[in-house]
C-alpha cells in the first residue's frame, strides 16, 4: 500500500523549524534508512509558506492568497511517499523519524492512497 507522510507544523511556528545542521544529518540518516529497506518512493521538504500562494474556492468565488499563512493552524512543512505492507508498518516508521527542536509541534499525518481495487465496486 502507498501512504503520504505529511510533516506538519503550527502555522504560527514556521519561522521556528529552519533546518539546522544536526536536524539535516539526522532526517539525511532516516531517510537512508527508509530507502534501504525499500519504503521510501519520495520525498522532500517544503520551502515557507511566506514563499507561496493559496488559491481558495469559496461561494463560487475564487481568490488567491499569498503567504505567510500564520494564521493557519497547521501547514504542511514537508513530505514522504512510502510503499508499506499496512498502516501499522507506516505508524512504526513514522515512530522512528527525528523528532523537533522541542519547541514546536510537529506531526506526522499518515494517510493511504486510493488503489485502483477501492473502485472496482462502483462500476
Amino acid at each position: 500500500m502507498r501512504v503520504m507522510v505529511m510533516i506538519k507544523v503550527s502555522g504560527a511556528d514556521e519561522n521556528k523549524i529552519a533546518p539546522t545542521a544536526e536536524m539535516l544529518a539526522e532526517m539525511n540518516e532516516y531517510n537512508e534508512r527508509l530507502v534501504k529497506a525499500g519504503v521510501m518512493l519520495d520525498g522532500g521538504g517544503l520551502r515557507p509558506s511566506a514563499e507561496g500562494a493559496q488559491v481558495v474556492f469559496a461561494g463560487g468565488q475564487t481568490s488567491v492568497v499569498d503567504g505567510p499563512f500564520t494564521e493557519s493552524k497547521e501547514i504542511i512543512a514537508g513530505y514522504w511517499i512510502w510503499q508499506v505492507k499496512s498502516l501499522e508498518e507506516a505508524v512504526e516508521w513514522a515512530r522512528q523519524c527525528p523528532g523537533g527542536t522541542g519547541d514546536t509541534r510537529e506531526v506526522l499525518e499518515i494517510r493511504p492512497y486510493y488503489e485502483e481495487s477501492d473502485f472496482d465496486n462502483l462500476g
